[in-house]
């Protein structure tokens, strides 16, 4: 496998593996009563914030995907650590959040990803090719 088909190091895939060990290591330690865990749990939208950035990070800054994520997130804080009430006054800011993402991805569209083929079908090359118009060697009847 060479560098470019390297598979990023900051996926969403680290992170739900990060956040289930987190998760099972924090259970552990409330089970053997080695810490009141339930007080850490109460950063879940820490989560969240890592799945969008990750996200971010793979599609780029204009990732829709991303962005939802990071909205989950910074509306978990919000309920979790703000003021009551400061969530049902400002939710509409997250729609206008949707908005300006969606408007920006009209005005810069993002590249389309190529999905990646199997391993055990490669491509032809022109040499390979029985398209008459190629400068391929074909073998004439």
């Amino acid at each position: 496998m060479n560098t470019q088909e390297r598979p990023p190091l900051f996926s969403t895939k680290l992170v739900f593996g990060l956040t289930v060990i987190a998760l099972g290591l924090i259970f552990m330690a409330d089970t053997l009563r080695w810490y009141d865990a339930w007080h850490l749990l109460t950063w879940w939208p820490l989560a969240l914030a890592a799945f969008g950035l990750a996200r971010l990070t793979q599609d780029g800054i204009l990732s829709l995907r991303g962005h939802i994520w990071l909205g989950f997130a910074v509306a978990g804080f919000i309920s979790q650590f703000g003021p009551w009430g400061l969530l049902e006054r400002w939710w509409p800011a997250f729609i206008v959040w949707g908005g300006i993402i969606v408007t920006l991805r009209a005005i810069f569209p993002q590249p389309k990803r190529l999905k990646k083929a199997k391993a055990g079908s490669p491509s032809p090359t022109p040499a390979d090719s029985c398209d008459p118009g190629t400068d391929a060697t074909q073998v004439k009847p």
